[in-house]
């Protein structure tokens, strides 16, 4: 039996032995500490040579923490230089020990103990479905889910990558999606500077042969996601390919597949999606197997879906998490609305077309068209994610590998945010009945948002408020982003017209607002006075 403990590392560890939150060891080692929904790594050298080491070697550990009853069971991964690892996301504190088995007389029976600590502030752990139809964090803090799209991005050169973690810094959105294997498409026809798999010689790759250095770098850029507050969005196949990875046969997915959950599964801000276009594929997958396999693997139960050219995966299956559906074209809302309503699970329109001048009608959106798309799936009770497409010299454009964001929508749709985190989005249902010519969400009797987009109607809009007392009214204007407080009006049907659109009314149930002996108005009286003059924006 061979022990590990973390503050005796000779002899077994050598030189290994401490390594920083998210870092690796080299050598043998582990931390002495790490902390929940943190990064435990296990590090361990053998002195057997075998032809193929990532076939050759079977690796699993299982690490315990009696006081919470908890045990979790993960494979190992060869990390090149006869280096081995383990890893683990810990998810409770206290003392954790783990046994290693393995067919490899060196690296069977290590064992050894860590103690998890609480976390450190701004790490909420994984994120999955709360309140059946939207996102939040292990610790039960909510997520308003704003993706991005940068689907190639950690396949092109270093500057590049670092110019996009910048741009991520100062933008609104806190999910980015990618692909794992690199893309060849229009504006992305650059060989990467590294491949998953050994070179097999005159642009071929032996599959049976990962290569560590480049899951190592993705690795470092989930990392780097991490850091921002970002989820990374993990596209696990795509049809846009000339070397030959989409085509690989069923083994060997399978295997690609527990390679790298066995190396990213323990990040906390991963998320699997199984497929870009999963219906553009050929040959065709299995893609419930796919579903079944990445489920098994993963013991943290990351969150899971798949996305679609034309035709949506069944969703309703039990191993998909949430809807990930692409619609170009169509009402974004209705769409959300259907998928929720035969799902029962949390929506994301992660392609709805992108703000850009791509000579493709779904790359050549407008700022407002974005903007209000985005809107249609918000006001569904739904999530969406963004994409850019302005082409930059070099056929640099931000949906396909980053750089910089130069367009009207990413500020609009932060706005965006930052109005739906001012309610209990979480809590709201989609109100059809409570509005006419607009959209609705709301908690009958306490808070409402009704969404308008055009001018064009002969009749007036409508808003109905049910329940009784006073209602406070406040008028926004989604793409001038500033927030104009109306004052109070009374429950009932209430019709108006807008000095503009699109437009928002957000309506909030006031048990005792400040009236000094005014009466309740209605929602057309107090339009009608903020166009006369009192149109003071407020917190904009």
């Amino acid at each position: 039996m061979k022990a590990m403990t973390a503050t005796a590392l000779a002899p077994v560890f050598g030189a290994g032995g401490a390594f920083g939150q998210g870092g690796s060891t080299k050598g043998n080692g582990f931390r002495a500490h790490a902390e929940k929904w943190g990064l435990q790594e296990v590090s361990m050298q053998s002195s057997k040579s075998y032809a193929n080491p990532f076939k050759d070697v079977q690796l699993q550990c299982t690490f315990r923490c009696a006081s919470a009853n908890r045990e979790i069971s993960v494979e190992g991964f060869y990390d090149g230089d006869e280096q081995w690892k383990v890893r683990l996301m810990p998810t409770v504190e206290g003392k954790w020990t783990f046994k290693v088995t393995s067919n490899d007389s060196d690296l069977n029976g290590r064992e050894g103990s860590f103690t998890c600590l609480p976390p450190q502030p701004g790490n909420h752990g994984p994120v999955g479905v709360q309140n059946q139809y939207h996102f939040g964090y292990a610790d039960g803090t909510p997520l308003y889910v704003l993706g991005t799209t940068l689907y190639n991005w950690v396949h092109r050169d270093e500057a590049l990558q670092q110019r996009t973690l910048q741009t991520l810094k100062q933008s609104p959105f806190n999910k980015v999606r990618f692909c794992i294997f690199p893309k060849w498409y229009p504006y992305n026809r650059v060989e990467p500077p590294r491949y998953p798999y050994a070179s097999a010689g005159a642009g071929q790759f032996d599959t049976e042969r990962f290569n560590p250095a480049y899951f190592s770098h993705i690795e470092r850029r989930v990392r780097d996601l991490e850091e921002l507050g970002i989820q990374a969005d993990l596209i696990l196949f795509h049809p846009y390919d000339k070397w030959g990875f989409s085509k690989m046969t069923a083994a060997q997915d399978d295997a690609y597949l527990h390679y790298l959950i066995a190396r990213l599964a323990p990040f906390r801000n991963v998320w699997w999606t199984m497929a870009n276009e999963w219906d553009f594929m050929q040959p065709a997958k299995d893609w419930d197997h796919i579903f079944q396999t990445v489920r098994k693997l993963d013991p943290y139960g990351h969150l899971r879906a798949i996305h679609n050219g034309r035709v949506w995966y069944d969703h309703g299956k039990p191993w998909v998490t949430h809807c990930d559906i692409q619609l170009q074209g169509g009402d974004t809302y209705a769409t959300a609305l259907g998928a929720r309503m035969k799902y029962g699970k949390p929506v994301l329109v992660d392609e709805y077309g992108y703000e850009g001048n791509k000579m493709m009608e779904w790359g050549s959106l407008t700022g407002h068209l974005e903007t209000s798309r985005h809107w249609g799936v918000a006001m569904a009770g739904g999530y969406a994610s963004h994409g850019e497409t302005y082409v930059h010299p070099g056929d640099i454009l931000w949906w396909a590998v980053g750089g910089e964001l130069v367009g009207e929508s990413p500020a609009r749709l932060g706005f965006l945010h930052q109005t739906l985190g001012a309610t209990p989005y979480q809590e709201l249902e989609p109100l059809p009945g409570a509005v006419n010519h607009g959209t609705a969400l709301g908690r009958k009797g306490e808070t409402y948002l009704f969404h308008f987009t055009e001018m064009g109607y002969r009749e007036m809009f409508g808003a109905t408020l049910e329940g009784t007392g006073a209602f406070k009214v406040e008028l926004i204007d989604p793409w001038q982003m500033k927030t104009y407080a109306l004052g109070y009006a009374g429950p009932g049907a209430h019709n108006f017209r807008l000095p503009f659109a699109p437009a928002l009314l957000r309506v909030t149930h006031e048990a005792s607002p400040e009236l000094n002996g005014a009466p309740l108005s209605t929602v057309q009286r107090l339009l009608a006075r903020w166009e006369s003059g009192a149109n003071q924006a407020v917190g904009s």
